[in-house]
């Protein structure tokens, strides 16, 4: 990847599943889709990719194990986050693009919340897992939403560990200017990468 060069990453795919219909269960969402509208994820890659999208996100997001268990299909986790990497390859492949794919790391026990983000001892096996059931597909990692400095550097770990390139987003404070949603400074945050 070029340093110097703008990437446009694609849209949210959660919003676009629920406009096109799609049933967004709280738990599972992005892994809901990949069971009952796989079609639908590929059509939304495509779309990303027909409006510029340099960058398409594996549906992965909401794939993680406490939610899956929660549902009873904790079993179908590596198989999920596959099928997020193989439905993001296809829709490159059906296009003819050239599209970096981004592997999703999400929080692991809830979005925008750092009073449920776990030990770097619990999280770190966690993203390792995410990781490898990903590796095969994606060009790069991304760390989505971040909340927190712990949480921040165990998915940046195991997403350097792949030897991929790795982007980390962290989530803001609403009403603290410079700060994560936990209270820890961005530029602490910053350094600990």
């Amino acid at each position: 990847m070029q340093s110097d060069h703008v990437k446009l990453l694609d849209a949210g795919m959660g919003k676009t599943l629920s406009l096109k219909g799609v049933k967004i269960p709280p738990t599972i969402w992005s892994a809901n889709a990949l069971l009952v509208a796989p079609e639908i994820v590929v059509e939304i890659h495509k779309e990303n990719i027909d409006a510029g999208a340099d960058i398409i996100t594996t549906n992965s997001y909401g794939v993680i194990r406490g939610e899956l268990a929660k549902e009873g299909i904790e079993s179908k986790y590596k198989e999920l986050n596959q099928i997020a990497g193989q439905l993001a390859k296809r829709a490159n492949s059906e296009t003819g693009s050239q599209a970096l794919i981004a592997g999703s790391l999400p929080p692991q026990n809830g979005s925008y919340r750092p009073d449920r983000v776990l030990s770097r001892e619990l999280l770190g096996p966690l993203y390792r897992e995410q990781v490898e059931a990903l590796d095969d597909y994606v060009d790069l990692f991304l760390c989505e939403t971040m909340s927190t400095i712990e949480e921040t550097v165990a998915a940046v770990t195991a997403a350097i560990e792949s030897g991929k390139p790795v982007f980390a987003g962290l989530t803001l404070h609403d009403e603290k200017a410079g700060y994560l949603r936990s209270g820890e400074n961005v530029q602490a945050a910053i350094e600990s990468l």
